[in-house]
């Protein structure tokens, strides 16, 4: 029987484990919307905004495995979609997006919202940002096209693909082309140079592991683990890759970076032999801006999955090329069973800076973090989004074993967190899902809070409320001496939610914060929490890594 490409399309992403798809309806896209009636176990989340369909399909696709697929409209469908599928890139997570097109006979005649490459060009547009950006320009080889877009999302560095599809080619009627196998980079460990790496680790007596968020998946995680305690060397992380190392375990040292802890900086202060660096491109959010600190006497390694990574900020001794899982894994192979731990070195324990209370007797966003980590499950998964309350997020909150968490740091967009927890909600609906957001990234894209009601995410948003923009306002500050305005009127999130239909409280003590946090709800819920804007974590390594670029600064 024949069907429409449309619906062949369906099929491909049904193959690779999509049960879910995130967008925005349209014109141009309506075949494809129509083809997803026929099956019945994809289901269609519709957002409020292209931007948050991609941050939803970003979570959703780091909580399952699968693809996030992001379906929009042509036009404004597309470019309001660009912010989240370049956040995607940064963050290396296989989304797929998926766009309608205007049909091929109005190719260069100005229709409404064309994007053919006599028109905006969407596929060379969203080149720079995509691992690959196709026209479906004929029927026939179109489900063959899809399939190789979705084994490019998960080939090599994962990251998004978009496809375009004209209304014509979606609604022409093929018969099936059944589709099989896989597609993937392979990689050849070298094994001298992994046991070199070992040997290197082995004999050191201050080394110490940095590991990134190429160290996310579960896998990498163990191998991570099973490393460190075989060498007996502490652990950092970067500020992406926060919850890739148990935070409790007796080998974590800290974050280091924006948010981070003074214990990495003492132990590298102290000196470090042999540094092993695992999956991170060493940004300057991730190291103090290039700090110098960051340094080894006797070997600097690297493991990432790209090359182009390794020696990218910082001068290696050997860099080591595959998936961290399977490089470490390599490394192992090399161990004596018997080979107890030789690192002379004691390091410091974790140090967290002392809370300051509010001189208000109001919450600060330390509080808020410290009874998130007392009430909060141990496998609970948390999100960040981007302004103040990331730096003490990144500080004080508890990651453990079997918890996760998740920062959109790559590409800093204000609302990732926000819709990443929605989208990792419902792609993991049994784990409880916290996502912690300021007041204006709530403005900005607060409105999928409508989307998690529809679909019973169960997310709690904990909304830090300064009535400002507190980042920029604190950095302008620290960069000027003065700033602008950046306050916005006292926002009743509470109502907001319930208006929505979601629940919604006001938080002013820490009572009822745990309280709020206790209970285990069936739907979304708003903590609206009313903080003093003006207690802060210490130091400010943003304002620093902006002031080395401030023209006619001293150097």
């Amino acid at each position: 029987m024949k069907s429409p490409v449309a619906l062949h399309l369906v099929d491909v992403l049904r193959d690779f484990g999509v049960n879910a798809v995130f967008g925005v309806p349209g014109g141009a896209i309506s075949p494809f919307f129509d083809a997803l009636l026929e099956r019945p176990d994809v289901r269609i989340v519709t957002t409020k905004h292209e931007a948050n369909a991609a941050f939803l399909a970003i979570g959703y696709a780091m909580a399952t495995g699968r693809p996030g697929v992001v379906v929009t409209t042509a036009g404004p469908g597309i470019t309001n979609a660009l912010t989240g599928i370049a956040s995607a890139y940064y963050e290396g997570v296989p989304v797929v997006h998926i766009a309608g097109e205007v049909a091929r006979s109005a190719f260069g005649r100005g229709a409404l919202q064309e994007g053919s490459p006599a028109g905006l060009d969407a596929v060379s547009m969203m080149r720079r940002v995509t691992k690959m950006s196709v026209l479906l320009s004929h029927p026939g080889p179109a489900a063959s096209v899809l399939h190789k877009a979705l084994n490019t999302a998960f080939s090599g560095r994962r990251g998004p693909v978009f496809v375009t599809l004209p209304l014509d080619v979606a609604t022409e009627r093929m018969a099936p082309q059944p589709l099989a196998g896989l597609e993937r980079t392979a990689y050849e460990i070298d094994e001298d140079s992994t046991r070199r790496a070992l040997e290197l680790l082995e004999r050191a007596s201050r080394p110490l592991i940095l590991a990134g968020s190429g160290t996310r998946d579960m896998a990498s995680r163990r191998a991570l683990r099973r490393l460190a305690e075989h060498v007996g060397s502490p652990v950092c992380v970067t500020t992406k890759g926060k919850g890739v190392f148990p935070e409790d375990h007796p080998l974590y040292l800290g974050v280091t970076g924006f948010g981070g802890h003074d214990s990495v900086g003492q132990y590298l202060e102290a000196g470090v032999d042999v540094l092993l660096v695992i999956g991170s491109g060493l940004n300057d959010f991730s190291t103090n801006a290039w700090s110098p600190l960051l340094r080894a006497s006797r070997a600097f390694l690297q493991i990432d999955i790209d090359d182009a990574q390794l020696g990218k900020n910082y001068a290696i001794d050997l860099g080591l090329v595959g998936p961290a899982d399977r490089v470490i894994t390599h490394m192992l192979e090399h161990r004596e069973e018997s080979r107890v731990p030789t690192v002379t070195a004691a390091h410091p324990s974790l140090a967290l800076q002392p809370i300051r209370p509010s001189k208000l007797g109001k919450l600060t966003t330390m509080d808020v973090v410290m009874t998130m980590n007392e009430v909060c499950p141990k496998d609970a998964v948390f999100t960040a989004d981007m302004g103040e309350h990331l730096g003490v997020v990144l500080h004080y909150l508890r990651v453990r074993e079997h918890g996760d968490f998740l920062t959109c740091l790559g590409f800093g967009s204000m609302g990732s967190g926000i819709n990443s927890a929605i989208g990792y909600q419902l792609g993991a609906p049994h784990r409880r899902t916290f996502a912690v957001c300021g007041d204006g990234g709530f403005l900005m894209n607060g409105s999928e809070l409508a989307t998690a009601v529809q679909h019973h995410a169960a997310t709690t948003f904990v909304v830090i409320n300064d009535s400002r923009l507190n980042m920029v306002h604190h950095g302008h500050m620290g960069l000027f001496g003065r700033t602008p305005n950046f306050s916005t009127p006292l926002v009743d999130f509470a109502a907001l939610a319930r208006a929505m239909g979601a629940e919604g409280h006001v938080i002013e003590t820490r009572e009822e914060l745990a309280a709020a946090l206790d209970v285990r709800r069936e739907g979304p819920v708003v903590l609206d929490v009313r903080i003093d804007p003006d207690v802060r974590l210490m130091g400010n390594q943003r304002v620093a890594a902006l002031k080395q670029f401030k023209a006619g600064d001293d150097q």
